[in-house]
């Protein structure tokens, strides 16, 4: 009898440990990085100022080395959580997780370890971890390709809006509700790229979406952004219609008499998670242009629209994704013109070839 492979979440070798799955020393170590306190007199703990979302990036990458080493049998609770940290203990840890899952993800879990190690133990010298995660970071490539699902944002928002004219005008059919609904999540994020995955999903009726003199309006607090900041995002006029029309009709079919104030609901009446958004996005791009792009790529597809497209005014990309820093943009930026540089020699090439090909060669070649 075949065996079906778990899946990362199910297979215990591979689980990010929740706290209190943790040995109590863990436990105890963690709760101290969130004590409250004074910052200028180092009376709070090293993880208070970390938001919850970083809380929870740290937390899981924690909780997956604590799993491999229980499971590996290197665990032991009588050395502080730090002091298990060794080049030996990291190095079989790199070869496990190598085994498993892609580099960009190898480099990600000890990068989180870092962090972690760090505000653990301040004062002692995790150069030699540091370095291990920069040569990861050097070495390690995007197995999904990035640049070759980025699409221009121009042609996301008009597939977007071209296939929720389809989905009315055609007679009701089975997952059309789902798919209007998939269809505008996309055309919502690629109008409003500052908005990341959690805020997209977050999204309340009369909390964070309002409808002010006939035009839709985003806006989150300063605790609902990456960047710490409050921010309000105007949707396009041309989604109006649509936007009351998914709540006016689809929304209340899927709630099917359930009560939710969020804004997008799944099949089943419940308020949709970040991953059941990710998916439908994913889905549906994949529908439409046979690569999935996933909610992250709108940015990078935001901004190199804007670098390719009209690079005078780069700098409006920094406001629309919320960039703080200005080298995050300037690094789409080149990505961008690497990008265009090689459609452009790519086509430059094909052109050349067309020129030099000898006369006739094309019908010899169809009667060989």
């Amino acid at each position: 009898m075949i065996m079906n492979k778990p899946l990362p979440h199910e297979d215990p070798l591979r689980r990010c440990l929740k706290v209190y799955e943790w040995p109590e020393v863990d436990q105890l170590a963690w709760g101290v990085l969130f004590e409250p306190g004074d910052i200028l007199d180092g009376t709070a703990g090293r993880g208070h100022h970390w938001c919850e979302d970083t809380r929870q990036k740290y937390r899981k990458g924690y909780g997956r080395w604590l799993t491999f080493l229980i499971t590996s049998g290197r665990y032991e609770s009588s050395p502080a959580p730090e002091d298990r940290v060794t080049v030996k203990a990291v190095s079989a840890y790199i070869d496990q997780l190598t085994d498993e899952v892609a580099s960009w993800t190898v480099w990600g879990r000890l990068a989180e370890l870092l962090a972690v190690c760090k505000a653990l133990a301040p004062s002692a010298d995790w150069s030699w971890l540091n370095r291990a995660v920069r040569r990861l970071e050097a070495q390690g490539r995007d197995s999904k390709n990035k640049h070759s699902r980025l699409r221009p944002a121009a042609e996301i928002a008009a597939w977007a809006y071209a296939e929720l004219d389809r989905i009315l005008k055609a007679p009701p059919a089975q997952f059309s509700e789902t798919r209007f609904r998939d269809t505008l999540l996309v055309g919502l994020l690629i109008a409003c790229p500052t908005m990341r995955l959690r805020n997209l999903t977050m999204i309340e009726i009369g909390r964070h979406l309002l409808k002010l003199k006939g035009r839709y309006e985003l806006r989150f607090q300063g605790g609902e952004m990456k960047a710490r900041k409050p921010i309000e995002i105007p949707v396009p006029a041309g989604l109006t219609s649509y936007i009351d029309h998914y709540i006016a009709q689809i929304r209340p079919s899927l709630l099917d008499g359930n009560d939710s104030g969020r804004l997008w609901i799944t099949q089943y009446g419940q308020s949709m998670t970040c991953k059941t958004v990710y998916c439908g996005i994913s889905n549906a791009t994949k529908r439409a242009f046979g690569r999935s792009i996933n909610p992250h790529l709108f940015r990078d597809c935001a901004v190199t629209s804007v670098a390719i497209e009209d690079p005078k005014h780069i700098g409006i990309a920094a406001p629309i994704l919320g960039h703080t820093d200005p080298r995050t943009t300037e690094k789409h930026y080149i990505q961008a013109q690497q990008l265009q540089a090689s459609r452009t020699l790519g086509r430059s090439l094909t052109e050349l070839r067309i020129r030099l090909r000898p006369a006739g060669a094309k019908s010899n070649r169809r009667k060989r």
